[in-house]
């Protein structure tokens, strides 16, 4: 199971990041980290999981690659020498590579499901639901992550997230987002009532929270230092909201905050163009 080609010996790094996903993209488990530290309490085995594009622990230790489909390779999981904990330790070497390597195909199966879920939720933001859809439009999926990306690293946020109202206009539903765990597009919509930074923006105001007494006073649905949220509308209809945030306390001058509302814009005017390219195909089936 051991893969022996998965990194450089000599630079410790993913050796050809064509077949890699970007080190920034990869989705994560916020849960992962427990996990595996909840193994070593245990039992003395030591893992970490490695994100593709990122460099691997300087130490002679056994990496086992997390594959998904097309190739593509989301990071590895490391075994770890474990004389630190030798004593601790019961299980033979053998065994843990093949507990190791086992779990890393774990963690592809729930990849591949995390992404079919992504896509799913990021189709459902363009509001018309049609169960086929064409394959030049799952692009569409992957352009509300990229605007999202795109948007958090000029702005120097690290994490983005988009909420869709939705049909009852009573609950805000998470759409698509970048730097935030997978599971955060697993959770229940909010509810629009309680949540006040988003009415606040929906008015047309751009709502900014960098003091701590604000983000439970206002509702941010994520703990970062700083938190920005815009309305994302058309010219007859309100969307949804857009959220950034920050892992240090700051303030957004007038050109960033305009600079979100055009992203914020950009959002809207794709989210229209595929409802509206869906209602046309399904007028057109008829």
């Amino acid at each position: 199971m051991t893969n022996t080609e998965f990194y450089d010996r000599h630079l410790r790094a993913f050796p050809d990041s064509g077949y890699m996903l970007d080190h920034e993209d990869v989705p994560f488990f916020g849960s992962l980290p427990d996990f595996l530290r909840s193994i070593k309490r245990s039992f003395g085995i030591e893992i970490m999981f490695v994100r593709a594009g990122a460099r691997l622990p300087d130490l002679m230790s056994k990496c086992f690659t997390v594959k998904v489909e097309g190739g593509k390779v989301p990071g590895s999981l490391v075994l770890l020498p474990s004389d630190e904990f030798s004593d601790k330790v019961s299980v033979p070497v053998s065994e843990q590579e093949s507990f190791v390597g086992s779990l890393a195909l774990l963690l592809g199966e729930a990849y591949r499901w995390q992404q079919l879920f992504r896509k799913y939720e990021e189709e459902l933001a363009s509001i018309v639901p049609i169960p086929t859809i064409d394959p030049s439009e799952t692009k569409f999926t992957e352009t509300l992550f990229n605007i999202l990306k795109s948007g958090a690293k000029i702005l120097d946020c690290q994490a983005a997230s988009l909420y869709i109202l939705n049909a009852s206009e009573k609950e805000l539903k998470l759409r698509s987002c970048w730097g935030l765990p997978e599971e955060r597009l697993l959770e229940p919509p909010r509810l629009l009532h309680d949540s006040l930074a988003d009415i606040e923006a929906m008015l047309g105001q751009v709502v900014i929270l960098n003091e701590d007494y604000l983000f439970d006073a206002w509702q941010s649905p994520e703990l970062f230092p700083t938190a920005v949220c815009v309305p994302v509308t058309s010219p007859v209809n309100i969307i949804g909201t857009l959220w950034f945030f920050a892992d240090v306390r700051r303030d957004f001058s007038d050109r960033d905050t305009h600079l979100i509302e055009i992203i914020a814009g950009r959002i809207a005017a794709e989210l229209e163009r595929v409802a509206m390219k869906r209602e046309l195909a399904k007028k057109n089936a008829g």
